[in-house]
């Protein structure tokens, strides 16, 4: 694990904007290219099927790395390995503008998956390391919710550039987004020093590492997290096309009306929920709550019966419930391991969770077409990750003020 070396105490909207924005950013190169998948068929002469591959590539470096990658960041420290992935990232959306050929695409979403991996795991570890008590909790409710608000706005940055088809330009727009971030971190990023001992050998490290595959409370948070974050991933995947064909809409306005409900859900979620769990509200509670209310916005999602309106309120409730059910389970990922210097290897492995599910969410859920077998889907996602997650415990470092009842 890093601590912070500042003489002073940090900003807590500093700290959570450091760790939320890159990766809210990284995560917009899905969206940016969702809009232009028929573009991009015809431009890189591919299927369907091939093009949903590339994206899935994406998540290939975290679903392989993740545990290896917070390993690390706990041995060489936060804000080299958050400089190194954005670069990756922008590099990765550069190379997808030149990209001429399907194989090309494949390489550079790698590339930008691997820039989105490693700071998927470092928001966490930023957080854990520089904030404590409430502003921790709050922190890490608010900033687990930057997966469907990056997917979102990458929608509304390829918005000017969808009637045209410039997908290459808007993901040059991108790239550039992505080195005014690098920019920024440059600049902002508090001095972190790394407290894990250097002088362990490769095989000590990658035993340590490892060793979380035994700590059973880890594992169970994996699941608990990642069964959420697959079921947005798929309703976000799923939904624009599913509400104009039952609505009969066209898909630019079903998208729209996905990527204005994601934002306003995921930002009124994630600071209410911090709120809460910042007053001691148990996070087991708040996520079984918030997964019933997820549930019962599922089936009013696709067991449409009263128009788009229904329908688009329905999506805000369900990201709402998300963003309680990220936000209240990251809170616990500080006492999942024994010891503090594992944090960036445990963060690791919760994405690992993460990613995984997310690489098979494309494939499950667009071959879904009845609404129904989405909300079958959903309750069983929703009831395994609820009693996956584990209960809570006095948080190392957090203080008293973050104890929560079990």
């Amino acid at each position: 694990m890093d601590r912070l070396v500042e003489s002073r105490a940090p900003s807590t909207v500093k700290i959570t904007a450091l760790a939320y924005i890159p990766a809210v950013v990284a995560m917009m190169t899905i969206g940016v290219l969702v809009p232009f998948i028929d573009r991009l068929r015809g431009d890189l002469n591919a299927t369907g099927a091939e093009v949903g591959f590339a994206f899935a590539l994406f998540s290939i470096p975290s679903a392989v790395l993740a545990t290896v990658g917070g390993g690390v960041i706990d041995a060489y420290g936060l804000r080299r390995c958050m400089l190194l992935a954005v670069g990756a990232g922008a590099l990765g959306s550069c190379l997808a503008s030149r990209a001429h050929s399907l194989l090309a695409l494949d390489g550079a979403m790698l590339v930008a998956g691997l820039g989105f991996g490693a700071l998927c795991i470092s928001l966490p570890c930023l957080i854990m390391a520089t904030l404590f008590a409430a502003a921790r909790t709050r922190s890490l409710s608010f900033a687990s919710t930057f997966a469907p608000t990056g997917y979102a706005a990458g929608l509304l940055l390829a918005v000017p550039f969808s009637s045209s088809g410039a997908w290459r330009l808007a993901m040059l727009t991108h790239a550039a987004v992505l080195l005014l971030v690098l920019l920024a971190l440059a600049m902002w990023m508090p001095a972190i020093a790394s407290v894990s001992q250097r002088t362990q050998t490769l095989k000590e490290r990658l035993a340590g590492m490892f060793s979380l595959f035994r700590e059973p409370r880890a594992l169970r948070l994996g699941v608990a997290v990642a069964l959420p974050n697959a079921l947005s991933y798929g309703t976000s995947l799923s939904a624009p096309s599913y509400l104009a064909r039952v609505h009969h809409l066209s898909l630019a306005t079903s998208s729209a009306s996905v990527a204005l409900a994601k934002l306003t859900a995921m930002i009124i979620g994630g600071l209410s929920m911090g709120y809460l769990l910042s007053r001691r509200v148990a996070p087991r509670l708040l996520f079984t709550v918030m997964a019933v209310i997820g549930l019962i916005a599922q089936a009013t999602l696709f067991l449409p019966a009263r128009g788009i309106a229904l329908a688009t309120a329905a999506l805000v409730v369900w990201l709402f419930a998300f963003g309680g059910m990220t936000g209240g389970a990251m809170t616990l990922l500080p006492s999942v391991v024994k010891s503090p210097d594992r944090s960036g290897a445990a963060s690791g492995l919760v994405n690992q969770f993460i990613s995984l599910a997310s690489f098979a969410a494309p494939s499950t859920w667009l071959a879904l077409h009845e609404g129904a077998q989405y909300v079958w889907l959903a309750a069983g996602c929703l009831i395994v990750s609820t009693l996956a997650l584990p209960g809570a415990l006095a948080m190392p470092g957090a203080g008293p003020s973050v104890r929560a009842a079990t």
